[in-house]
């Protein structure tokens, strides 16, 4: 009796929450305050807008998370394999927790690909890709596309959708040239932001190409895989300014990419909008995607390493 009142209620709690996410305004998703940005930031913000292709992501979410069985699945699933594997292995073994950034046009439009552009002979490397969901996405401007991921099981989906995965400790000394770099929502999740900033610098400058790097704001910064280290944190911080999403992109453009060597070119905001459970239709944080030109030489790792300050906290 008193477990069938108690799954009731969580049902009725998720309904509520459901129709709480599912009728929020989404224009708001995609805004930003200009006045708490300097005039040049607030210059290059390009405005994204919700589509056919976000909307649907949200109707296979709700669908996912409403199927009872599935979520239980899940769910007795994800105690066992705890015992032996991380979040991130977990949800590439049942292939679930899937995420959306942005779609096609979406894509198009914030990279201003031209209507005659062809694919055939354009290489992108997608550093930290996940399962790939987001990457394919990409796929459909870049013929060839290679991947980095640490975690063995992603990898595995990774190779599963037919991209080339190379070695996460070596992909800035390849020869590869490449015509885009990207790094969605990797900067606050690795061991060395300092090392990985410089990193893309030297790659993005050989390869004469620009860099796409998506963080969410606020920083909050979480480290599941540390070559060095079973910490949490991070061995240097990325040194923002301030609370707000609107402080923290004007800290990272003026305090973190620019002394690193990079110059904005233009900048958008989207939800990352991440698959639902039993308890939500789908989840979501609040991306700044960045287009970044390498300029200059950027300075040592060494000299880019700060006092850590930033209070580490869950994955999505």
């Amino acid at each position: 009796m008193y477990r069938g009142q108690r799954m009731a209620n969580m049902l009725m709690d998720k309904e509520r929450s459901d129709i709480e996410l599912l009728t929020a305004d989404r224009s708001a998703w995609y805004s930003i305050q200009s006045d708490m940005l300097s005039a040049e930031v607030a210059s290059k913000f390009y405005m994204s807008f919700f589509d056919t292709a976000s909307e649907q992501f949200l109707g296979y979410s709700t669908a996912v998370s409403n199927s009872l069985c599935l979520q239980m699945y899940y769910a007795l699933a994800s105690t066992f394999l705890s015992i032996f594997m991380t979040k991130t292995n977990i949800n590439g073994f049942l292939n679930r927790g899937g995420m959306f950034l942005f779609s096609r046009e979406q894509m198009k439009d914030f990279l201003d690909i031209p209507d005659d552009w062809i694919k055939a002979d354009k290489m992108i490397l997608d550093l930290g890709a996940g399962d790939g969901g987001v990457t394919s996405v990409l796929n459909e401007f870049y013929a060839k596309v290679h991947v980095t991921e640490m975690s063995k099981v992603m990898q595995w989906r990774l190779q599963q959708k037919g991209f080339t995965v190379i070695p996460a400790d070596t992909w800035a000394n390849t020869h590869h040239k490449y015509n885009l770099v990207t790094a969605l929502n990797l900067l606050d999740r690795h061991f060395n932001p300092s090392l990985l900033l410089s990193e893309l610098h030297k790659k993005t400058t050989e390869s004469n190409c620009l860099l796409m790097i998506a963080v969410v704001l606020p920083v909050r910064q979480y480290v599941e895989f540390n070559p060095s280290s079973r910490s949490t944190r991070a061995d240097s911080a990325i040194g923002v300014k301030g609370r707000t999403f609107e402080e923290h992109a004007n800290s990272l453009v003026k305090d973190v990419f620019e002394p690193a060597g990079f110059e904005l070119v233009r900048w958008t905001r989207v939800p990352y909008l991440c698959e639902g459970d039993i308890n939500r239709a789908f989840y979501k944080l609040d991306d700044a995607v960045f287009l970044l030109r390498p300029v200059g030489n950027p300075p040592s790792v060494s000299t880019t390493q700060q006092t850590f300050s930033n209070v580490p906290t869950e994955e999505l």
